[in-house]
């Protein structure tokens, strides 16, 4: 039936209703103003669920935008009003405000002098492939049996989830407060562990669009998996998902007006394109890449393919630092995420220890949010360089540099995990007891176990 006819057949059958059985609904509709209001309020000040820190994502849009180099101080302007009539509680104002603030950054000039316009940025597959400068012959072949490679993955699973429980409690803040509040206490969980988490919601999505592919896997497909089974996500992930309820589709859907598609929300989730390609990085790019252009573009692509490498070649080598190391190969050379790389590994072979390589970076770093790709990649880069291949040790390298430590402390937990199930304690992974709670519908509770049989029956597909 042709959508006219379909609606005027609807239309010539309609006849009014009794009001004393079907009265007016308007009444009802008064809450649509409290919703609105209280969604306000959360995009103006609101707290990280798991650590309670503080938030303002309209000021972050405007440091996200500045960060990428545009003239963002018109839309600063915006900000400070927008902060003062929130207070006032004239949501109303703020309504407005807010419009005219993403108005100022989607027609915000580039500022040619930021140092942002002096990289490259790859778009493209193959662009990006092309920007890498693999040396095949230095990567090791893969040489673990079926049942190695079970273990494995259940290791890089338990690590991440242990990483991420570990991160929760303490993300958003930076790492000389948590040591000033927590001291050793940082050394093991400050809290209960749980495992609800946002990183690992958009993994599985990916696993099962995985699952599910027919030919070959899409990008189309994947978001089609986060209509299906993501409700909300937060920064990039939120203005993604937005865009695809509106049928704005990848490589769009990561583009279109989103500010953030540079920060973590990629390089937090690319763990799992290393599990379903261990051993073979450069297959795990390409998944990495096409998750990633669903929410991200540019550097926080980079970032998905780096964390997806970085786990692939945890099969393939015994040592943290020679997994970092054989990681540089398959960044876009002179891009700002290889700038950043460099500097960080640079200054883990400078200092003897992890607070001062941090120390020697935060000048650099200081106009990135916590959330962002580049400040998060390079503590992860620290973690991995003075860890030594001790999980507990990599923990605390983590905490103390701060930041977006729940995705941090997932990929590094990732990464340890997948390398030798055997470094991580009991003591980390004992109080899940074999469980994984999530907000997926259907996936509310999953045996851990059951998700890396899951992950290594798609390894063999």
């Amino acid at each position: 039936m042709n959508v006219w006819q379909y609606e005027y057949e609807k239309r010539r059958k309609a006849y009014p209703v009794d009001f004393n059985e079907d009265p007016s609904e308007w009444e009802h509709y008064n809450h649509i103003v409290d919703d609105r209001n209280n969604q306000l309020s959360m995009l103006w000040n609101s707290k990280v669920p798991g650590s309670r820190a503080p938030e303002c994502l309209h000021l972050e849009m405007a440091q996200a935008w500045y960060n990428r180099g545009y003239d963002v101080s018109e839309a600063e302007e915006f900000v400070e009003e927008g902060l003062k009539v929130l207070e006032k509680g004239d949501f109303r104002s703020l309504e407005v405000i807010s419009a005219q603030l993403r108005k100022a950054l989607r027609e915000a000039l580039k500022d040619p002098e930021h140092i942002y316009w002096k990289f490259e940025n790859p778009s493209s597959w193959e662009d990006i492939k092309k920007s890498f400068k693999i040396k095949p012959e230095e990567i090791s072949a893969l040489n673990l049996d079926q049942d190695e490679i079970l273990a494995r993955l259940k290791g890089g699973w338990l690590g991440q989830i242990a990483g991420g429980s570990y991160g929760t409690a303490l993300e958003g803040y930076t790492g000389s407060v948590l040591r000033e509040v927590y001291g050793d206490k940082l050394n093991y969980y400050v809290r209960e562990p749980e495992t609800y988490n946002d990183d690992v919601t958009f993994q599985l999505a990916f696993l099962k669009a995985l699952e599910e592919e027919d030919q070959q896997l899409s990008s189309m497909h994947i978001a089609n998996k986060w209509l299906e089974l993501i409700p909300f996500g937060w920064t990039a992930e939120y203005i993604a998902l937005e865009n695809l309820r509106q049928g704005i589709y990848p490589p769009e859907s990561g583009s279109f007006n989103n500010f953030f598609s540079e920060w973590i929300g990629a390089q937090m989730r690319g763990m799992v394109c290393g599990f379903v390609a261990p051993g073979d990085p450069l297959k795990a790019a390409h998944y990495a890449y096409l998750d990633g252009i669903v929410s991200h573009e540019k550097n926080g692509i980079y970032g998905e393919i780096h964390s997806a490498v970085l786990t692939s070649l945890a099969f393939l080598y015994d040592d943290t630092k020679v997994i970092l190391e054989k990681s540089r190969q398959f960044i876009p050379e002179n891009s700002q995420f290889a700038y950043y790389f460099d500097l960080a590994f640079s200054a883990a072979q400078k200092y003897d220890d992890h607070l001062s390589a941090w120390a020697s970076l935060e000048d650099e770093l200081k106009t990135f949010n916590w959330i962002h790709t580049y400040p998060n990649m390079v503590a992860v880069v620290l973690s991995l360089s003075y860890c030594e291949n001790n999980f507990d040790k990599a923990m605390r390298i983590l905490a103390d540099c701060g930041m977006d430590v729940d995705c941090n402390a997932g990929e590094v937990g990732s990464i340890i995990g997948a390398m030798n199930p055997e470094l991580i304690g009991k003591k980390w992974t004992d109080p899940f007891e074999d469980i994984l709670r999530t907000y997926v519908p259907g996936y509310e509770e999953v045996k851990i176990s059951e998700l890396a049989k899951l992950t290594f029956d798609l390894v063999v597909k």
